[in-house]
């Protein structure tokens, strides 16, 4: 009788092992996937997360949400990426801040360019400015420093204006990082530079928003200043801005000589492709390509300097 029982239990032992391989449960009834001393290999889990990127040009997906350089109101969908006002072509290092993003050119201690998009209501604030220079500490590399311009002749050009961003002292706060510098001839900065910057204030005010990047020139050979750094003096500044919203799509360009100048605005004025083909660079890369040939491949000026149109 004992023996007839022994070989029941087994029987039922052999059948419910038998139903638990079969529904596939077996891991969990033999304890998180051992079974005779041997491990079973876990299932991974696929990370949709973006952090821990290597790519300096990969935003997480929490700075995407955070990031207010690439979340227009309104507007189309390749807009709202976070690397829509990122150029394309020259090795940087890409750092976002409140209102802007940069690209650090290490080898030659500034920006290639800096790019953010502008609104009216940016532009309008009783805000003071604070000239609080001071070190990028999100630059990985170190930016440059205060000192490297002192004694040079060269004022601390700045390539996103403090005024564009009078909304927030925040905001203008930080464009006196050093990682928003270039040196610049003083006739030059508080010329022909500044009369542009002012001028695209009017145009946000007008246009409601506006993408601009800036940036010099860079390349091998350019003279240095600096105590600590090298800091290449540029020998040519350029300007884009993009109307993207409708009804009037439009761009233009512009370049200049770091030096003083008594020309009217409008003879610096070019193509954006001009500006790209005297730059590498490839300016708002997820434009789409009919958008982007429409905008880049010729300017019309007077859509941008009619006198009769307000607030230019």
């Amino acid at each position: 009788m004992a023996k007839s029982n022994t070989s029941n239990a087994l029987f039922w032992a052999i059948i419910l092992v038998g139903i638990f391989v079969l529904i596939g449960n077996w891991k969990d009834f033999f304890g998180k996937g051992t079974f005779g001393g041997v491990s079973f290999p876990k299932e991974e889990k696929k990370s949709t997360s973006k952090r821990g990127s290597k790519d300096k040009n990969t935003p997480s997906e929490e700075e995407e949400d955070d990031n207010e350089v690439a979340e227009p109101a309104t507007g189309a969908d390749f807009e709202k990426r976070a690397d829509f006002v990122y150029p394309t072509g020259q090795k940087v290092e890409v750092i976002k801040h409140s209102a802007y993003a940069l690209g650090y050119s290490e080898k030659y201690e500034q920006p290639a360019w800096v790019s953010y998009r502008l609104t009216s209501s940016m532009v309008t604030g009783n805000n003071k400015r604070e000239d609080n220079f001071r070190p990028d500490p999100d630059v990985s590399t170190g930016s440059a420093v205060p000192e490297d311009y002192r004694g040079s002749g060269y004022d601390r050009g700045h390539l996103a204006p403090v005024a564009d961003f009078r909304a927030s002292a925040k905001w203008m706060d930080e464009t006196f990082f050093m990682s928003n510098m270039s040196p610049q001839l003083h006739e030059f900065n508080a010329g022909i530079w500044e009369k542009l910057e002012s001028k695209a204030r009017g145009w946000a005010r007008h246009n409601k928003v506006i993408y601009i990047t800036s940036g010099p020139i860079l390349k091998s050979g350019l003279p240095t200043i600096g105590r600590y750094n090298k800091v290449a003096i540029p020998e040519y500044y350029y300007k884009v801005i993009y109307d993207i919203r409708e009804p009037e799509v439009k761009a233009i360009g512009f370049m200049f000589r770091n030096e003083g100048t008594k020309k009217p605005l409008q003879s610096f004025a070019m193509s954006v492709d001009e500006v790209e083909r005297r730059t590498g660079l490839d300016f708002f890369p997820q434009l789409p390509d009919e958008l982007e040939k429409k905008l880049e491949g010729s300017f019309n000026a007077s859509q941008w300097f009619d006198k009769s149109k307000k607030d230019r």
